[in-house]
């Protein structure tokens, strides 16, 4: 039970939520519509949102949240799955142009997310590799690239393996983007685990962790805490960000969920700083918040 007192209530003012789903969503029930989230988040003094949805690009919701919602700031972005027609530049430059700020390689329609070989259907539809037979980047996901590059997005790696993410990045920086992320470092029910080793060379590269909260939730993959500490502490608060990717029905908002992340955080001894370095300063950074937003 989250204990709301007056250094989580510091913490929250001014706090960057990176990773949120929200309603509506094609694919599943979510906890709170995308207005209500973001209210809810004004009221506790967090600064912006990034609105995720695997079903479609969130950037015309956003436009509509920040226009007609009194909340915190929302922003838009896309996940390239098999339901916007996979690795889709044309997707991803429709997105840019309505001002979204990251594009996540493929998630459920990832052929590394486990989920992939459930069903049939899975199989069939969501087998997306960004790479070929050979190992080489696919010209699409070089177009994409290409249009990130040119509009200062934020590449993302969703549920895709560790090999993919390796090359993935290497042409990334080869083109000049700059702003890298890796999803669920940690998770191996949502894509990879990837090894310390791995999270500090990507580090070293200039990617940014993206630790998600969920995956200590029962009904998730129940990792210690732990695991967070001890990689956070190993890469270091300077390329980690802590976000809940929460929004799920049977889990708690996800307001209640960043707040309990935070109290965790400050119960293991990290630093004010330090948590307004991974929920303020690096999320901030990476989605030009403080050069204001389009």
């Amino acid at each position: 039970m989250t204990i709301y007192n007056e250094t989580i209530k510091k913490l929250l003012n001014q706090a960057v939520e990176f990773h949120v789903h929200f309603a509506p969503d094609g694919l599943t029930k979510r906890k709170n519509d995308a207005f209500e989230l973001l209210k809810e988040a004004k009221e506790v003094g967090m600064r912006a949102v990034v609105l995720k949805n695997k079903s479609f690009g969130t950037g015309a919701i956003a436009q509509l949240a920040n226009k007609h919602c009194d909340g915190a700031r929302a922003i838009g972005g896309i996940t390239l799955d098999s339901s916007v027609g996979g690795i889709n530049p044309e997707a991803v430059a429709i997105e840019a142009a309505m001002g979204s700020k990251i594009v996540w390689m493929p998630t459920y329609s990832s052929k590394n997310d486990p989920h992939y070989m459930e069903t049939e259907k899975h199989k069939i539809r969501n087998g997306l590799m960004i790479v070929d037979q050979n190992g080489q980047l696919l010209p699409e996901i070089i177009e994409v690239l290409e249009i990130i590059k040119e509009n200062n997005m934020i590449l993302a790696t969703g549920h895709i393996s560790r090999d993919e993410i390796f090359t993935l990045f290497d042409k990334a920086i080869e083109i000049g983007i700059n702003k890298l992320v890796v999803n669920h470092p940690l998770t191996p029910s949502v894509g990879t685990r990837l090894s310390l080793s791995d999270q500090i060379e990507l580090s070293k590269l200039g990617a940014y962790m993206d630790h998600c909260w969920v995956a200590t939730m029962p009904k998730h993959s129940q990792l210690p805490v732990t695991d967070y500490i001890t990689a956070i502490r190993k890469v270091g608060v300077e390329k980690c960000i802590m976000s809940t990717d929460f929004g799920q029905i049977h889990n708690p908002t996800p307001l209640e969920g960043f707040q309990d992340m935070v109290q965790t955080l400050l119960q293991e001894e990290f630093k004010l700083e330090e948590i307004e370095q991974m929920i303020k300063k690096n999320p901030a950074q990476l989605l030009d918040i403080d050069k204001g937003l389009n």
